[in-house]
């Protein structure tokens, strides 16, 4: 089992994710340059659609996984290897069985893609493209869960390696088939060859770890632990499906009621939004594990600082990630895939807004899962669910495209933002929440006033081209930085992750000397 520090897991994950993201993310772009210019906008559209169909068939998942990782925090710090084999064995039967209802359901919902495509593209062999993301999905679920024991053990870096090693590989040969064959179905095959590859590399490395799994594997829960897994389950299942229903069904929407092309345009800045949610994600993600561990480990009276700290981390990621977004990607889609894949500015500001939301949300989901608080509110995604696809519909019939990013704004403010805040801190922290909700506002404040610093200097940025770009990008650091220190400098959480880095790097350059 990992033996180093939370805090030390907590960097070498962020660094080594950081890294690996990055590396994605180029590649990730790259790709989608080969694809904008050998392939039409109503690919990309079809891309982003099927993509988008698929995350709203993986709420078959139902919360097995989170239910299953949470539950494996304990054993992992304890180092009891019985517990973890049960646990994982538990996990196997249920993600293969998952992986079946996956691709039965995408199946039943092939011939109903003339409904939800309102203009039908001219694309030859749609139904058998769709069947190949529908493979893609399905074949993940089946090796998937070796995954979980690396999350509850802290050691996110080897996934991320795995994860870069599949990237690196899918991007060229991508490239390469689009370049000599601009052929979208052998595109496709290449995507489903790597991530059945990266599966098994994951595969490989848990046996290389974790070699008692495969010695353990007839080894089954006992019945009070299955009792407790299968109520976690059902407290997460609706949770799922009201999430998921929520995340992932914006470009279905736009497709019937505004056009698959619009969903095209679209991607592309989904794609910058994502790209940047991946680096940003991850740094969070990175640490779950960690905070799984201190929440195994560490008195209650702790966990609200640790909370608030990573709600300062988060507003330094996502803050700064909201006024680059808003600022930056309107140039950079003009810059790198041209004039024709530019969408207004308003549109922008609200899909930036729903990223920020999102991402800020992601410290309490994180402490809702890590202390289990499955059962509470478990009702509240459904409706969000509903409320979201109500919304978005009728604004999407009135306003267009804006109006389904603005129907996901508004569903999140009335439903996720002061709901999720008050389950872990009545039924965790035991605490009142103003505090927390105090810095949110505060953090959104500071994130609108950096905005408006941006847009304003940048009407003083006379040149034109990569060097306009580059220095609106310089203004986005300085905007964002100033308001930072004139604000929040004093705060406790500032000065505690201050002192962290400061100590991290203090040790790191001791050791470069000796």
């Amino acid at each position: 089992m990992n033996n180093k520090s939370r805090t030390t897991n907590s960097i070498i994950n962020s660094i080594i994710g950081v890294v690996s993201q990055g590396s994605s993310i180029i590649l990730n772009f790259v790709t989608r340059l080969v694809f904008v210019k050998c392939l039409n906008e109503e690919y990309l559209g079809v891309n982003g659609l099927f993509s988008n169909i698929l995350t709203v068939l993986s709420l078959a998942e139902l919360g097995v996984g989170t239910a299953i990782i949470y539950s494996l925090y304990k054993p992992v710090a304890d180092k009891n290897e019985l517990k973890i084999s049960a646990l994982l064995n538990y996990y196997r039967k249920a993600y293969q069985i998952i992986g079946i209802i996956i691709t039965v359901l995408g199946l039943l919902l092939t011939p109903f893609l003339n409904v939800i495509i309102k203009d039908q593209p001219d694309i030859p062999n749609l139904e058998f493209i769709y069947v190949l993301f529908l493979v893609n999905t399905a074949s993940s679920y089946f090796f998937a869960y070796r995954r979980a024991i690396f999350s509850a053990d802290q050691r996110e870096s080897v996934l991320l390696k795995c994860r870069l090693a599949f990237s690196i590989i899918r991007a060229i040969l991508q490239c390469v088939i689009l370049l000599t064959t601009k052929n979208f179905i052998l595109f496709l095959i290449i995507q489903i060859l790597c991530t059945i590859g990266e599966n098994a590399l994951v595969y490989y490395y848990s046996d290389r770890y974790y070699p008692f799994i495969k010695l353990n594997k007839r080894i089954k829960l006992d019945k009070r632990d299955l009792l407790k897994i299968k109520n976690d389950i059902k407290s997460l299942m609706i949770y799922k499906v009201g999430s998921t229903v929520l995340d992932g069904t914006d470009n279905i929407i736009l497709s019937a009621f505004v056009g698959v092309v619009w969903v095209g345009k679209l991607s592309n800045y989904t794609l910058i939004s994502g790209a940047v949610s991946m680096l940003a994600t991850q740094i969070i993600t990175s640490i779950t594990g960690s905070i799984g561990n201190f929440i195994a480990t560490e008195k209650k009276s702790r966990y609200e600082e640790l909370l608030l700290k990573i709600l300062y981390l988060s507003f330094i990621i996502y803050g700064f990630s909201f006024v680059c977004l808003n600022c930056l990607s309107t140039p950079f889609v003009e810059m790198v895939f041209g004039n024709n894949y530019k969408l207004d500015t308003n549109i922008v500001f609200v899909l930036s807004l729903n990223f920020y939301i999102f991402g800020m949300m992601n410290s309490i989901w994180t402490f809702r899962t890590t202390m289990g608080l499955f059962k509470y509110g478990k009702y509240r995604p459904l409706v969000s669910a509903v409320i979201n696809v109500v919304v978005s519909i009728l604004l999407a019939k009135k306003i267009g495209m804006i109006g389904v990013l603005i129907g996901t704004t508004i569903t999140r403010v009335i439903t996720n933002v002061w709901y999720d805040p008050y389950i872990v801190y009545k039924y965790g922290l035991k605490l009142s929440s103003k505090k927390y909700f105090f810095r949110w506002m505060e953090y959104l404040l500071l994130s609108i006033i950096s905005i408006f610093i941006c847009e304003f200097l940048f009407k003083y940025i006379m040149f034109t081209g990569i060097l306009s770009f580059v220095l609106k990008c310089f203004v986005c650091v300085f905007s964002f930085i100033i308001p930072i220190f004139l604000f929040i400098s004093k705060q406790k959480e500032f000065k505690s992750l201050e002192n962290i880095f400061k100590n991290k790097i203090q040790v790191l350059n001791d050791r470069i000397h000796k």
